[in-house]
Order: C-alpha cells, then sequence, then structure tokens
C-alpha cells in the first residue's frame, strides 16, 4: 500500500485512551470576576471522557482572545446564567474512609 492510500490510525485521548474525533466547540473561561463563554473552537474530543485538545495555533488564538480581547471586543451576544451553590449540600464521610481525588 502507498503512503497515500494507508490510513492513519485514530487519534486516542492521552488520559483515557478513548478515541478523538474533530468537533466545534464551545469553553467557559474565567477572567478576573467574570465568565465568558468562547464559541466556535476547532478541537479533538474524546468520545469517552469528553475531554477537549486544541493545536498550538487554537490555543494561541484563546491565549491572545482571553489577554486582550475580552475588555476590547463587543460579545456576539450575552446570556443570563444561573449560579448555584454546594453549601450544605455535600455528604461527610464516616471518619476513617480514604478520601478521593478526582481530576476534572
Amino acid at each position: 500500500m502507498s503512503s497515500d492510500t494507508q490510513q492513519r490510525p485514530l487519534p486516542t485521548c492521552p488520559r483515557c485512551a478513548g478515541s478523538l474525533c474533530a468537533a466545534t466547540v464551545r469553553t467557559a473561561i474565567w477572567r478576573d470576576d467574570r465568565l465568558f463563554v468562547v464559541e466556535d473552537i476547532p478541537a479533538q474530543v474524546c468520545d469517552s471522557c469528553m475531554e477537549q485538545f486544541y493545536d498550538q495555533e487554537t490555543t494561541e488564538a484563546l491565549r491572545r482572545l482571553t489577554e486582550e480581547a475580552f475588555s476590547t471586543l463587543a460579545p456576539k451576544q450575552e446570556v443570563v446564567v444561573p449560579v448555584f451553590s454546594l453549601e450544605g449540600r455535600i455528604a461527610r464521610r464516616a471518619p476513617g474512609l480514604e478520601e478521593t481525588c478526582c481530576d476534572y
């Protein structure tokens, strides 16, 4: 088989080894005490853990937008975001049980 007709292996997620697929996503970014939503982001998304991965150009564009443009550009739209609290809703474990840390 020539190199032109060989299929490339599907990229896999470095976190869980799931399959990655190209998608257009949105993300939320906190800057100071304000929440911003950025849409139309090209990404690779894991079909298992849903982690999003960006290429170098996209990462750089997001960095520039966060550092420079949030204060100068008019937003495409604005949304109202409900805010909830977990205060008083966390069931504490009995003493002696191991604490489990999760990376979200």
